[in-house]
């Protein structure tokens, strides 16, 4: 019997938004005002290229890349050395950009997570990138939701990412649950479904519009297309 219920943030409960011109363009501008006279284009292919070492950590590791970790990166990539304090204010600023513009919701994403609160424990499972749990937290209470979460894990706080078990672990820990009374809501196939399923969680694959293509050895327990198909489930 199905007790908790927990979910993926990014292109699963709220829309994925790419916040990399404006991240790009604070950094120009910054390295500007201190005397670095750099290409735009330059800056763009060392985000590029520190993203593609973040990708490389996260899905052949299962570690998470500290926002610090990944601008050191992309400076050393442009020859650019700057002092911690300069250093804290880039990471702050690609941290927090989010807030400026915040996401907007998946449709239907309220109106599901306040019909499922009534009857059971609500997660949060998510991969941080460059936003952490400190920021997503902020975004999901201007939207009046964080309040409905019992557990919020982000990997930024745990270390690790998903499938790695303890993304999983300690969101049943903390919600005491055990796995076979928790479902699981993602988009990813390898992260969502894979880490849930290696939990002993149930999983349901939200293929938002029908875009990916399912692997015969990748076996979620539930597809659906729209996220209000959960209601219908559970």
């Amino acid at each position: 019997m199905i007790k908790a219920i927990t979910f993926d943030v990014w292109s699963t409960l709220i829309e994925p938004v790419d916040y990399r011109d404006q991240r790009i363009a604070y950094l120009c501008a910054m390295l500007e005002t201190r005397g670095f006279r750099i290409e735009r284009e330059d800056v763009t292919e060392a985000y590029s290229f520190s993203l593609s070492r973040f990708s490389d950590i996260w899905h052949n590791e299962q570690r998470h890349m500290p926002s610090r970790e990944r601008i050191k990166i992309l400076l050393r990539q442009l020859a650019v050395e700057l002092p911690e304090n300069a250093l804290t204010e880039v990471v702050d600023y690609f941290e927090t950009v989010v807030l400026n513009d915040p996401p907007p919701l998946v449709q239907d994403a309220e109106t599901v997570l306040y019909t499922l609160n009534d009857a059971y424990k609500i997660g949060l499972i998510c991969d941080s990138g460059m936003s952490p749990g400190r920021v997503m937290r902020e975004v999901f209470a201007r939207y009046d939701l964080l309040q409905l979460f019992d557990v919020t894990v982000f990997s930024d706080e745990v270390g690790r990412t998903k499938p790695h078990l303890l993304m999983y672990q300690t969101a049943l820990n903390s919600m005491h649950v055990p796995a076979q009374g928790a479902v699981h809501v993602g988009d990813l196939l390898y992260t969502d479904v894979i880490g849930a399923k290696s939990a002993g969680m149930k999983a349901i694959w939200f293929n938002r519009d029908r875009e990916q293509v399912g692997e015969r050895s990748i076996a979620p327990d539930y597809e659906i297309t729209r996220l209000s198909e959960v209601l219908d489930i559970v």
